[in-house]
C-alpha cells in the first residue's frame, strides 16, 4: 500500500518528484465516495470556507458552527478548522449518497486528490503524487486537466498569498517567541480566526478580502502586543 503523503516524514516529501501543470499522472475516479470516508484529516482554509459558504448559500460562520471544529494546532499553534466526520464510519458530512453535496465547490485538498499541493520555497505551487489508486482501470491525465477550476488564476492567487500572508503573522502566535500570557495569546487566537476565516462577504471578491484582512491582522497584532517587538518579527518575516 502506498503511503499517504501527510504520514510521510518531510524529508520523505522532499525527495518525491514534483509535478507541475502539464505533467502527467496515472488515475481514474469513478465517484464511489471510498475517499470520503474514514476521514478526519480534512481541514479547510479561508478560500475553502468561502466557496463552501458561497454555494449553500450560507455564512462561513454557519459552515463552521454546522459541519467544523476549530482548536490550536499541537506544532504550528495556529488556528486549524477542521471538518468533522460523522459516525459510524467517520464520513464527510457533506457527503450525500456516496456523492458529494458540496462538489463544485469542495475544499481543495478534496479536489487535488489523490495528489497534494505543495508551497515551494520560490513561492511557487508544485503538486506530488504518490502513486496512491482506487483500484480502478487508471487514465493518464495532466495535472492541470484533473485540477480544473483549481488550476485557475483565482484558485493559486488564493493559494500564494494565503502561504505568504501566514508567514506576516506567524510569529506571533509562536508561545516561545514573545512570552505571551495565556489571555493575550487566546486574544490573539481569535482575532486570526475570525479575521481570516469568518470575516467575510460571500457576495463579494475572495481575494482583496483576504488581503484586507492580513493587513487588519497585523494592525490588531500591534495593538495587542509590545508595538515594537510584533512590529519587528512582522517585518522580518515578511523580508524572508
Amino acid at each position: 500500500m502506498n503511503k499517504q503523503i501527510k504520514d510521510m516524514t518531510p524529508d520523505e516529501v522532499m525527495n518525491m518528484p514534483m509535478l507541475s501543470l502539464d505533467d502527467s499522472f496515472e488515475f481514474r475516479c469513478k465517484a464511489c465516495g471510498k475517499c470520503c470516508k474514514h476521514r478526519e484529516d480534512i481541514l479547510l482554509t479561508p478560500y475553502d470556507l468561502f466557496r463552501i459558504a458561497s454555494y449553500l448559500g450560507r455564512t462561513p460562520q454557519e459552515i463552521v458552527e454546522r459541519y467544523c471544529e476549530v482548536y490550536e494546532g499541537g506544532q504550528s499553534h495556529f488556528p486549524v478548522v477542521r471538518v468533522l466526520p460523522v459516525y459510524p464510519d467517520n464520513s464527510c458530512p457533506f457527503l450525500r449518497n456516496r456523492k458529494c453535496s458540496v462538489h463544485a465547490q469542495k475544499p481543495v485538498v478534496c479536489r487535488v486528490y489523490p495528489l497534494a499541493r505543495i508551497t515551494k520555497s520560490d513561492g511557487s505551487l508544485g503538486y506530488l503524487y504518490n502513486g496512491a489508486s482506487c483500484k480502478h482501470e487508471p487514465q493518464r491525465i495532466t495535472v492541470r486537466e484533473w485540477l480544473g477550476d483549481v488550476a485557475s488564476a483565482e484558485c493559486e492567487q488564493a493559494g500564494k498569498l494565503w502561504a505568504e500572508g501566514i508567514l506576516t503573522v506567524y510569529s506571533a502566535i509562536q508561545p516561545d517567541k514573545l512570552g505571551f500570557s495565556a489571555k493575550t495569546r487566546q486574544q490573539i487566537l481569535n482575532v486570526i480566526f475570525i479575521g481570516l476565516w469568518l470575516k467575510y462577504d460571500t457576495q463579494k471578491p475572495f481575494i482583496p478580502q483576504l488581503m484586507e484582512n492580513f493587513e487588519e491582522i497585523k494592525l490588531a497584532l500591534h495593538i495587542l502586543a509590545n508595538p515594537d517587538e510584533i512590529m519587528r518579527l512582522i517585518r522580518e518575516e515578511g523580508s524572508k
